[in-house]
């Protein structure tokens, strides 16, 4: 066994390096002298008592009885030692397995942490040092509910081993999903003196999960949008067209001119719903060429201008100026997109700043206003199709964002500083990516 095993493999129950079991085999070998000491002596008190022998004949009988006695108790020593270590350097063989196989984490009864591996902590992104006397919670994404927390530790609390799913938060912010068993550790009484947590990284399982239940999901809302962008824009057209026929003979004082205004105004945003529920259900894919990052953000930003709500931004643009290979329409509407949601979340008012930077052979934008910024409870869904809390519009406009980068193979994601705001990021690749099309 190496130099610091024994320490390393502490954290295993019924360990003979263990304290607990260490101090109950020395009191069972000590148990074990003395039983054998009393019966070599009382041998030899029997032999002698037994033959009549004088004293000076008695002591070197017992003397040679204690030399073969001695003997049978170093060889069984020798045994036991070589057994021990066989047992201790099976079970650091299988610990170094689990090692290299699983992420591991031992907790004492109230749930701090005692132990963790190396997979634990790459996967956490926290070091050893910062993770030894936490609990849990320091990897708490808060996506389950309290119940769901509840009956987990009154599961181990009773004894009983724990499996389920857990998703993790990183130190950097971000999640990932684990497969977990928790097994708790029972002393004589049957109570539980610390847990083990073994754990699989199920991250990319559970992406892919998720993308079968969207492209499900957008089969059946692309067979709905069919039927929208037929039953019911077609008719929205020819009432459109016959409203603007009843206002060209209105006089220009007519009262009713406003309210026919109004009417087909809100006619063109139900247009625009429809057209947004196809382009998200049935996208197009990507048609890329080649153009000037720099010279695309300069038409989003003027496009903004043009929107009552961000005629009064301000906009600047940072970092240096890309040649970027795709669909620039479809990387056009989604920086507007961007920028047309900061400026409302500032009502009008405030500062968006944009940063352009390069990696490798990637791209990333971000776009970071100065508004109030997102309420975590609501940071998961900004990008879920139909979510929205606008009084006006369909909460397409970030799921069609982030199925316009994901259709380039790229990403778009929020974060938002302590410092206020929020910062979305837009992540391109430089050309396009192979084998990306659109479901």
């Amino acid at each position: 066994m190496k130099a610091g095993e024994e320490k390393w493999l502490s954290w295993w129950p019924g360990l003979a390096t263990n304290a607990h079991a260490r101090t109950s085999w020395r009191r069972a070998d000590r148990r074990t002298v003395l039983v054998s000491a009393a019966g070599i002596a009382s041998v030899a008190a029997i032999t002698v008592a037994a033959l009549n022998l004088p004293f000076p004949v008695f002591g070197g009988l017992l003397y040679f009885v204690g030399l073969a006695g001695a003997g049978v108790l170093v060889l069984r020593f020798k045994r036991l030692q070589r057994e021990t270590a066989a047992n201790v350097q099976q079970l650091a063989d299988v610990k170094r397995a689990i090692d290299h196989a699983a992420i591991v984490a031992t907790t004492d009864v109230s749930g701090r942490i005692t132990y963790v591996n190396d997979k634990f902590c790459e996967i956490s992104q926290y070091s050893r040092e910062e993770l030894i006397g936490q609990d849990h919670r320091i990897i708490n994404s808060g996506h389950h509910p309290r119940t769901f927390i509840r009956d987990l530790w009154r599961t181990i609390a009773a004894g009983r081993v724990w499996h389920g799913e857990l998703r993790n938060q990183t130190k950097d912010g971000s999640y990932y999903w684990v497969d977990t068993t928790i097994v708790p550790f029972l002393d004589a009484r049957g109570k539980p003196y610390q847990y083990i947590a073994i754990r699989a990284d199920i991250t990319a399982r559970k992406a892919a999960e998720h993308r079968l239940a969207e492209q499900a999901a957008l089969a059946r809302v692309g067979q709905m949008a069919a039927v929208v962008a037929h039953e019911v824009r077609n008719p929205l057209a020819g009432i459109k067209g016959a409203i603007q026929i009843l206002m060209s003979r209105r006089p220009a004082g007519d009262l009713e001119l406003p309210v026919m205004r109004d009417v087909v105004s809100r006619i063109d945003a139900l247009g625009d719903l429809i057209n947004d529920l196809m382009v998200y259900a049935r996208p197009k894919p990507p048609r890329p060429t080649i153009f000037s990052l720099n010279r695309l953000l300069t038409e989003a930003v003027l496009m903004l201008r043009r929107d009552p709500a961000g005629a009064g931004i301000e906009v600047s643009v940072e970092g240096p100026d890309i040649t970027l290979t795709a669909d620039a329409e479809l990387i056009r509407a989604t920086v507007l997109n961007l920028l047309l949601n900061a400026g409302q979340a500032m009502n009008g008012t405030g500062r968006i700043t944009i940063t352009v930077s390069r990696h490798d052979d990637q791209c990333a934008l971000e776009v970071l206003d100065t508004g109030p910024g997102i309420a975590p409870a609501l940071r998961e869904q900004v990008f879920e199709p139909f979510f929205t809390t606008k009084a006006r519009g369909g909460g397409l406009g970030l799921a069609i964002a982030q199925r316009t980068a994901e259709l380039h193979g790229g990403d778009l994601s929020l974060t938002c500083p302590e410092s206020g705001g929020a910062r979305f990021t837009l992540t391109l690749p430089l050309r396009p990516v192979p084998d990306k099309s659109a479901h």
